[in-house]
């Protein structure tokens, strides 16, 4: 009798849980409809092919970092860790694989969407409703689109970051997943500094370790390649694209869109070097005045504008910065709609035609960096106004129990 009373209670918190069956309509009608349209355009997944490549390269024990059998002769990118991981990729048939990875990206969005949530301090049924339904409206951001086009990572990294930025602080393991995911694509990385800036030295530490442990297995298993990518590739922007591409989402391409040359006066990106200091700076006093829930977003904006190259379907942050501004800023919930406009490809993404721009193209171009950084004010105007973190309360000594509000000193 005691276990069927405890298995109802399980039973009816699981039903508490259950987003309403409009939501759930809303996601399949969605689905069905991105489904849809995938088979009358018949995106190419370019990046799955070029993983697909690195992992059969790793495979026949061939150069990695040489010319690959890719569209457009596109070359390996990630570091040797990530080219490991996708040697699981010339294991199914490409089509089998294609439609694999068409329904783990759509799952990853709905997990990212949840994450988002618990970030954002959303509970309860309220939580699974407002993820189920930015996952119906989620997959039609740019950012989102062109990942599922494109067959990239960027929801899978997504997802790692922010399991470990939801998990407890008390959480030994805390910062794993974000080593991990610096292991695969090096970008990542910025949120140790992160970590570190905000004197969160325990996950840095294991962030920190967990990226070494697969720069080892990287070398353990492919010396020559590791060798190359950490002494020479990682350091070549050029290799993964180029830098006045209108695609190129990142305060550096802009400069080069703006000045019409590729190697424009180097006082230029000086103006790199403020938006980083000055990003991290409004990270960490975001951080302090209202969690992570601002500034791990903050933070990640930050990595976007200051990176060499910073493609639009590196802009998924979008679906996190949504849930975030629906739950504390509704007013500016609307700015996120330049993710939703497709805009940034209403200009010509040719090569040299990028360099002779009219100011107008030139806006439209910069339309995600223009978000980027009006984000970034934003938020120094939310930490700004929002209270002071509670000072200490002081408990007399006779008294062990804590004090509700209370922070250590």
């Amino acid at each position: 009798m005691r276990g069927f009373v405890v298995f109802r209670e399980k039973l009816s918190l699981a039903r508490k849980g259950t987003p309403p069956a409009w939501a759930l309509l809303a996601l399949a009608a969605s689905v069905v409809v991105y489904l849809g349209v995938r088979g009358l355009t018949k995106p190419s997944m370019v990046d799955l092919v070029v993983y697909r490549a690195e992992g059969a390269a790793v495979a026949a024990g061939v150069d990695l970092y040489g010319p690959l059998a890719t569209p457009h002769n596109l070359p390996a990118t990630y570091p040797p860790f990530a080219a490991l991981l996708f040697t699981v990729l010339i294991l199914p048939p490409y089509e089998a694989l294609r439609l694999t990875v068409i329904g783990l990206n759509i799952a990853l969005l709905l997990v990212v969407a949840l994450l988002s949530c618990r970030l954002a301090g959303i509970d309860g049924r309220r939580r699974t409703t407002v993820a189920v339904v930015v996952t119906a409206v989620g997959m039609w951001a740019e950012p989102v689109f062109t990942t599922f086009r494109y067959g990239q990572i960027n929801l899978l990294l997504l997802a790692l970051v922010l399991a470990d930025f939801t998990r407890p602080a008390t959480a030994r393991t805390r910062g794993f997943a974000l080593g991990i995911a610096a292991g695969m694509k090096v970008t990542p990385g910025i949120f140790v500094l992160y970590l570190l800036l905000t004197r969160r030295f325990r996950e840095a530490a294991v962030a920190t370790v967990t990226f070494a442990a697969t720069v080892l297995v990287g070398v353990l298993a492919l010396p020559d390649a590791s060798r190359r990518f950490w002494g020479e590739l990682v350091w070549d922007a050029n290799r993964v694209g180029r830098l006045e591409n209108a695609a190129n989402q990142s305060i550096r391409g802009l400069v080069v869109r703006i000045t019409h040359t590729r190697e424009p006066d180097k006082a230029w990106f000086l103006l790199v070097a403020v938006v980083a200091v000055a990003g991290l700076a409004c990270a960490v006093f975001a951080h302090r005045r209202l969690g992570d829930r601002w500034g791990l977003p903050v933070c990640a904006m930050t990595g976007l504008l200051m990176a060499p190259i910073a493609w639009t379907h590196h802009w998924v942050w979008c679906v996190p910065i949504a849930v975030l501004l629906w739950a504390d800023a509704r007013r500016a919930l609307a700015a996120v709609a330049v993710f939703w406009t497709f805009a940034v490809w209403a200009v010509p993404h040719v090569p040299y035609v990028e360099l002779d721009f009219a100011p107008w193209q030139t806006v439209l171009s910069a339309w995600y960096i223009l978000f980027g950084l009006g984000f970034l004010a934003f938020a120094a105007w939310q930490a700004r106004r929002a209270a002071r973190p509670a000072a200490a309360v002081l408990v007399p000594r006779r008294s062990a129990a804590p004090v509700s509000g209370s922070r250590a000193p």
